[in-house]
């Protein structure tokens, strides 16, 4: 069960935490564990009769790893190869340095697994990625969460994705100063195929097929 094995690492890499399905927010502030494994899910689904035997994943604004380590549980459940990239720049927040100890396992592992360790709006930003890859499977989007930023992730990274882009916090219609996530989406005339939110009020996972 992916779920289990989720919880099981990061409780083995971070800090213990339980299995819920409820609403409460769960993975040290990160996520709700009832949209999160909704997401996974999907995931699974759209892989499901892939004959993939390699597997790349970009996500734009990690914290502390959770998408990495469950990215690379998936990997292992589907007996392919997996990659992993995360553009992060870990001075924005502190209390993110956890994010080393996710690099460091995945690697120690022998997982592909880089950090970069940027601004998005660093003009540099997208050839550091491109040293990587021109194309991920999967990109997901959880870096700043104002319009501006949510619309700048979107004009440099979309492009990266083949299969999948994800975004989080799209639960909240309504747009702030500090937040606009789901009308940048719109805006962009992205159609979310997938819109997994427990509440309007905060976080929500949106999935948009780049490839079925």
């Amino acid at each position: 069960m992916l779920e289990k094995k989720i919880i099981e690492l990061y409780s083995l890499v971070h800090n213990p935490i339980e299995y819920t399905n409820g609403p409460e927010i769960s993975f040290d502030g990160s996520q709700k564990q009832s949209e999160f494994f909704t997401a996974w899910n999907h995931i699974v689904e759209f892989y499901k009769n892939k004959n993939l035997s390699n597997i790349s994943f970009l996500e734009i604004g990690a914290w502390k790893g959770l998408w990495g380590l469950a990215f690379f549980e998936f990997c292992k459940m589907k007996e392919i190869n997996g990659s992993y990239t995360t553009v992060t720049m870990i001075d924005h927040d502190p209390n993110n340095r956890p994010l080393y100890k996710t690099i460091d396992y995945l690697k120690q592992n022998n997982f592909s697994s880089e950090l970069i360790n940027m601004n998005t709006f660093n003009e540099g930003v997208i050839n550091e990625v491109k040293k990587i890859s021109n194309k991920f499977n999967i990109v997901f989007i959880d870096a700043g969460h104002k319009y501006d930023e949510v619309i700048n992730d979107i004009n440099k990274f979309y492009g990266f994705a083949e299969d999948l882009l994800i975004f989080h916090d799209i639960g909240p219609r309504e747009v702030t100063p500090d937040f606009g996530v789901y009308k940048a989406i719109k805006d962009s005339n992205i159609k979310l195929d997938w819109e997994i939110a427990e509440t309007d009020k905060h976080m929500g996972i949106g999935i948009h097929y780049i490839n079925k």
